[in-house]
């Protein structure tokens, strides 16, 4: 027994293929707003975090330390939020797009270096220095000699986190450089802003340089007193 099945007529065969093509681009319609959506967000989180920092880049120039610590921790929690949303499903695929998912990648690139700027550089510097100021051991951004027999464990510990964010800062200084050119203005635009913010971290963690040198110093100083002592 043998079945045997019509063709569509060929204005059946036209319309299921316009209905497939309408489905297609209805989805590609409804993924680009969904990805726009999220580009958006991403965008003013960027936007935030960067100003942020140049916002603390200027109340460490004016030796306001606190509010410069909550600049940071601004700049911090902004760059963790647009990182959980480049981690999205949206941004999975079109990491998968041709083209495009170079430059996705570049935009997760500017999220990681920006968190880990923050985080593991700019927060430890200046919740040390800021504990130090809160002490009385860091006036106007000087350090009072006369108190450093009571903080030298911090002081040393300042010291400590200074070199050790001065290596992130020059880690994610060649991650950015190492950024390439974006097929959109906007993205060549957050490039450029993160880069001038790394040099300006740079520049003034090297201007808390001398802390290093005063408390390494003390220490040896303070070292060779007990040991002559003993």
């Amino acid at each position: 027994m043998s079945y045997e099945f019509e063709e569509l007529p060929k204005k059946k065969r036209f319309g299921f293929v316009r209905f497939i093509l309408l489905v297609l681009l209805v989805a590609a319609i409804g993924f680009g707003a969904w990805l726009g959506l999220s580009v958006k967000r991403v965008g003013e989180l960027f936007d935030g975090a960067l100003s942020s920092y140049d916002s603390m880049s200027a109340n460490i120039e004016a030796q306001d330390y606190s509010t410069a610590l909550a600049d940071a921790r601004t700049a911090a929690s902004l760059t963790s939020q647009a990182a959980t949303e480049l981690q999205g499903t949206q941004w999975d695929i079109a990491s998968r797009i041709p083209v495009l998912g170079g430059d996705v990648s570049t935009m997760r690139s500017i999220g990681s270096i920006s968190g880990s700027l923050a985080d593991d550089a700019v927060l430890p510097v200046l919740d040390g220095w800021d504990e130090l100021a809160r002490d009385g051991v860091i006036e106007d951004g000087v350090i009072d000699l006369n108190k450093i027999p009571t903080k030298l464990e911090q002081l040393a510990s300042l010291a400590n986190t200074l070199q050790t964010a001065g290596a992130v800062i020059d880690d994610c200084n060649a991650q950015a450089l190492a950024l390439p050119e974006s097929h959109f203005g906007m993205l060549n635009e957050w490039t450029s802003r993160l880069r001038e913010t790394l040099d300006s971290a740079n520049t003034t963690f090297d201007q808390f340089g001398g802390a290093i040198d005063l408390v390494v110093g003390v220490s040896s100083t303070l070292s060779s007193l007990t040991g002559g002592e003993g």
